[in-house]
C-alpha cells in the first residue's frame, strides 16, 4: 500500500515507513551518520519563503515607483522585473500598479510569481538606479529585520533538530537559510547554556572555530550575525545570481568548498526543504562525487530527500552524484528509493521517536544480567509498542513537540538527581553520544539509563498484552514521570516514578516531587536498601514507607533467566 501524500501522513505512518521503507536510513540517523542539509522548506511557517520574497520586492518597487516619471529607478527595475517573469509589453501595460499586489486577481499574481521562484537569484540581483548590488536583499527584503526578528520563535522542525543534534544524532547541519532558528531552538531547550549552542559557520573563515556539539555551515550567510555585525556579514549574504553563479570559483569561498566536499564525502546526505536549484549546490555535490562516489546500493542510503516528488534539481543531482551507476532502467527506482514521503514536521518528529526509542533498545542490550540477548526481545518490542503509541497520539505542533521534550526532560532529572535541580531545561538528552558511542560512557551504569530502559520495555511489554494502559502526568511537581492503571475493572490509576538510587528516592520525597499518600509506584534501577518483605512470595526490598511500592530493576535483572519470568515478578511488584 502506497503510504499517504507528504502533506497529510500522519507521524504514526511516518514510523512505519521508516520501519518498512527506510529502516537502514532510520538506523543511520541514529548512529549519527547524516549530514542534515536544510532549505527553506523546514522555516515557511516562521519566515518569508521565496514566495514572501518574490511578493516583497514586486510590492516594494510599485508602490515606490512614480507613475508620471519613465526613468523611474523603481520603474525601470519593475518593468525588468515583469520581463524576467515572462511578460511581454503588452501584458506589462495592462497591469493595474496602482493598487497593491496583495489585491491583484489570483489569476494575474500568482503566475507571474509562480515564474520568478525559479529565478529569484536573478530577481534579487536586478538593479535599482545607482544602488548598491544588494539593495534588493538588504534594504527590500531587509535580511536582519525579517529573518533574525526577536520575535521569531522555532517551529516544530527546529525544535526536533535540535533535540536531534544534543542526541548527537545530527551534529553536522549545512543551511541555505538565513534565520538562526535552528540555534534559537537549542538555546530553548537548553535554557542558553552556550556550551552546547551549535558553531554557527557564516563566512569562509569560521570552518576553523573550535565545534561544540554541533555545526551548522551556512553557506549563504547568517541574518542573526549580519544584524549584529554589519560589516564583517553582509558580504557573506548569498541570493543574488552573480553571487550564486560565481561562488564556487569564489576563491574566497574555497574554504566554504573544502568543508563542504569533505562532508558530502563523510557522510550521507540528508536535504530537509531543499530544492537544490542554486548551481553552487549542484556544483559542490558534483565535485564531491568525482572525489569518492557513494555506491548507489548503499545502507544506508547516501542521498535521502523529505519530499512528496522529487523536483527536477534533485533528480539532476542524483544523476550527477551517481554518474554511471544511474541508468535509464534503474533511474525511476533510484529517484523513489532516495525520496522519503513525508515533509518535515511529520518526518523530524517521527526520527526524533525512533531515535530515542533506539537508544532505549541500545542500553537494554548493555544492560548487565544472565537475561539471554533472546529474552530481551520482548523488552525490546515493549519499547516498540511505547514508541508507537506515542507516535499514534503525536501531532505535528509546537505544543506538542515542547510537552514531550519538557516531560522527558523532567523524568530525566527524576531518574538521574532525584530532582528537577535546572527547571528552564527544556530537554535532557539520554546520551550526547550516538548509539555507536553509548556503549563506552559509564554514565549510563551510574544514572540508572539502562535500568530505566528495561523499565520501560517491561511497561510496554504490558501494554502490548493488555494487562495495563499508561497515561502521561503533566511536567509538574508532584506529577509522575507517567501514570498505570490496570485493565481490570475498577482499577485505580497510579504514578509511576523512575530514580536511579535509594538516595535519590529520598530526595524525591524531599523535594516534594513523590507524595506516598497518593500510593504511587518507584521504580528505582539499583538496589533498594534492605526492608522487610512485605509478602509471603518473597519481594527485592524497599525503602519508603509502606504505602510507597518499590521496584528494583537491577535486582530482577539479576534473578531472572527468562523475560516471563521476569516480567512476573515485575508485575507481582507492581501490585495493580
Amino acid at each position: 500500500m502506497a503510504p499517504p501524500p507528504a502533506a497529510t501522513i500522519s507521524i504514526r505512518d511516518t514510523l512505519d515507513l521508516l520501519d518498512n521503507s527506510f529502516p537502514t536510513f532510520a538506523q543511520g540517523v541514529a548512529d549519527g551518520r547524516y549530514a542534515f542539509w536544510l532549505g527553506s522548506g523546514i522555516s515557511l511557517g516562521v519566515v518569508p519563503g521565496l514566495w514572501g520574497v518574490v511578493e516583497t520586492v514586486i510590492e516594494f518597487l510599485r508602490s515606490n515607483r512614480d507613475p508620471a516619471d519613465a526613468t523611474c529607478k523603481f520603474n525601470r527595475a519593475l518593468e525588468e522585473v515583469f520581463q524576467l517573469a515572462g511578460l511581454n509589453a503588452g501584458q506589462i501595460a495592462a497591469l493595474d500598479l496602482n493598487i497593491p499586489l496583495g489585491t491583484w486577481p489570483k489569476l494575474t499574481s500568482e503566475p507571474i510569481v509562480l515564474s520568478l521562484l525559479k529565478n529569484y537569484a536573478r530577481l534579487l540581483a536586478i538593479r535599482v538606479g545607482t544602488e548598491p548590488f544588494d539593495y534588493l536583499v538588504w534594504n527590500v527584503v531587509k535580511v536582519p529585520e525579517t529573518y533574525a526578528a526577536v520575535v521569531l520563535e522555532p517551529d516544530v522542525e527546529h525544535l526536533c533538530l535540535a533535540a536531534l543534534s544534543l542526541e548527537g544524532a545530527a551534529t553536522d547541519m549545512v543551511s541555505a537559510n538565513w534565520d538562526p532558528l535552528v540555534e534559537r531552538a537549542v538555546a530553548v531547550l537548553t535554557n542558553g547554556n552556550q556550551a552546547l549552542a551549535p558553531t554557527v559557520v557564516a563566512k569562509p573563515d569560521e570552518v576553523q572555530l573550535p565545534r561544540n556539539r554541533a555545526r551548522i555551515i551556512k553557506f549563504h550567510g547568517c541574518a542573526a550575525k549580519a544584524a549584529a555585525n554589519e560589516a564583517d556579514y553582509r558580504p557573506w549574504l548569498v541570493a543574488r545570481h552573480a553571487q550564486i553563479n560565481g561562488w564556487c570559483g569564489n576563491p574566497n569561498n574555497l574554504p566554504f568548498m573544502t568543508a563542504l566536499i569533505a562532508l558530502i564525502n563523510e557522510k550521507p546526505t540528508f536535504m530537509l526543504g531543499l530544492s537544490a536549484q542554486d548551481g553552487n549546490i549542484q556544483h559542490v555535490f558534483q565535485t564531491a562525487a568525482k572525489q569518492i562516489a557513494w555506491n548507489i546500493g548503499a545502507a544506508p542510503p547516501g542521498y535521502v530527500f523529505s519530499e512528496n516528488e522529487l523536483g527536477l534539481d534533485q533528480k539532476s543531482l542524483l544523476e550527477n552524484v551517481y554518474g554511471d551507476q544511474i541508468t535509464p532502467a534503474n533511474y525511476d527506482a533510484v529517484c523513489d528509493a532516495a525520496r522519503i514521503q513525508a515533509f518535515a514536521k511529520p518526518l523530524l518528529t517521527a526520527l526524533l521517536l525512533d531515535v530515542l526509542a533506539r537508544k532505549l533498545v541500545a542500553l537494554i542490550s548493555l544492560m548487565p544480567g544472565p537475561l539471554p540477548g533472546h529474552e530481551r526481545k520482548p523488552l525490546i518490542d515493549g519499547i516498540g509498542r511505547l514508541r508507537n503509541d506515542l507516535g499514534s497520539a503525536a501531532t505535528t505542533t509546537v505544543a506538542f513537540v515542547v510537552g514531550l521534550l519538557e516531560r522527558w526532560a523532567r523524568a530525566s532529572q527524576l531518574l538521574r538527581a532525584g530532582e528537577v535541580a535546572h527547571p528552564g531545561v527544556k530537554y535532557v538528552p539520554i546520551s550526547a553520544d550516538a548509539i555507536p558511542g553509548m556503549a563506552g560512557n559509564p554514565d549510563h551504569a551510574a544514572l540508572g539509563l539502562r535500568e530505566a530502559s528495561v523499565a520501560l520495555g517491561l511497561l510496554g511489554a504490558g501494554v502490548a498484552r493488555g494487562d495495563w494502559i499508561l497515561d502521561a502526568e503533566p511536567a509538574a511537581t508532584g506529577a509522575g514521570v507517567l501514570a498505570i492503571t490496570s485493565t481490570r475493572p475498577g482499577a485505580i490509576r497510579t504514578k509511576v516514578y523512575l530514580t536511579a538510587n535509594a538516595y535519590f528516592a529520598m530526595l524525591l520525597v524531599g523535594r516534594g516531587e513523590l507524595d506516598d499518600s497518593d500510593a504511587p509506584i518507584l521504580i528505582q534501577a539499583k538496589p533498594l536498601v534492605p526492608s522487610m518483605s512485605r509478602s509471603p512470595l518473597g519481594s527485592f526490598g524497599r525503602t519508603g514507607v509502606p504505602p510507597t511500592r518499590e521496584i528494583s530493576i537491577a535486582s530482577m535483572m539479576d534473578a531472572c533467566l527468562t523475560f516471563d519470568d521476569l516480567y512476573a515478578n515485575f508485575r507481582r511488584e507492581l501490585a495493580i
